[in-house]
């Protein structure tokens, strides 16, 4: 089972990521760690920073992207950016829209029920 863990500490943030982030998680499988992402939220906005995960492994990517657009959800984000090239396709797969290597969406249809598999057969 994978668990994603919230990190809020600056000093923490500071040594894992950099000083310019809100927030980050880390993934874990069991106690193993298995990706990471940054972000930062600014007013009704959250931009995605950092994402990092194993290419075999992009449901980790996805959960990481989910949390980061919760955890900005929960302090009044409503848009979401990320320029992460290593997420590309995970971005797709949740209905980002892509705009000159910007990615960007609405936190509540990018969070919204359809699973992104589902949503490439739709269009």
């Amino acid at each position: 089972m994978y668990i994603f863990k919230p990190i809020t500490d600056k000093s923490e943030l500071s040594k894992l990521f950099s000083d310019d982030v809100s927030g980050g998680y880390i993934g874990f499988e069991g106690d193993e760690i298995i990706g990471k992402c940054s972000f930062s939220v600014d007013g009704s906005k959250v931009f995605v920073k950092t994402i990092e995960f194993d290419k075999d492994k992009p449901d980790i990517g996805e959960g990481l992207m989910r949390a980061a657009l919760n955890f900005g959800a929960n302090r009044n984000a409503y848009y979401a950016y990320c320029e992460c090239e290593n997420a590309v396709d995970i971005m797709k797969l949740m209905g980002f829209e892509e705009n000159d290597g910007v990615y960007s969406g609405d936190i509540p249809t990018l969070l919204g029920g359809s699973c992104g598999c589902c949503r490439q057969n739709l269009v």
